[in-house]
């Protein structure tokens, strides 16, 4: 679908987006080979946060089993590593997207509600 150039979006849009890798990648194994001092062995990704904007960059938030496993007391927040990065870690990474999907709302209205009648 493309917008007519005199469309005005006044909503803001948020949503969710889910990625399946191809069969021989792994977001694990990509940012190991993409992120500096990134140990895969150490790391395990919990979130990634893209911005576009005034800066654009990516960032991956990455548990740190390290400090998880010899914490002498449970923690009561999950330690993480905050690796910044430009937006070129992305667009490298499309390759190796077998799929995605992604839907983004207004929030105005909850989206379960929803009853499609064009059927």
């Amino acid at each position: 679908m493309q917008l007519s150039p005199d469309t005005q979006i006044k909503d803001d849009l948020v949503g969710v987006i889910s990625i399946k890798f191809k069969p021989e990648s792994t977001f694990n194994n990509y940012c190991a080979e993409h992120i500096e001092n990134y140990n895969p062995d150490r790391f395990e990704v919990l979130a990634v946060k893209a911005h576009y904007g005034k800066e654009t960059n990516v960032t991956v938030f990455a548990i740190d089993r390290d400090r998880m496993e010899n914490s002498t007391i449970r923690p009561v927040k999950i330690p993480v590593k905050k690796f910044k990065l430009n937006a070129d870690f992305i667009r490298e990474l499309i390759p190796h997207f077998q799929e995605y999907n992604f839907t983004l709302n207004t929030g105005n209205y909850p989206l379960e509600d929803m009853e499609v009648i064009n059927k």
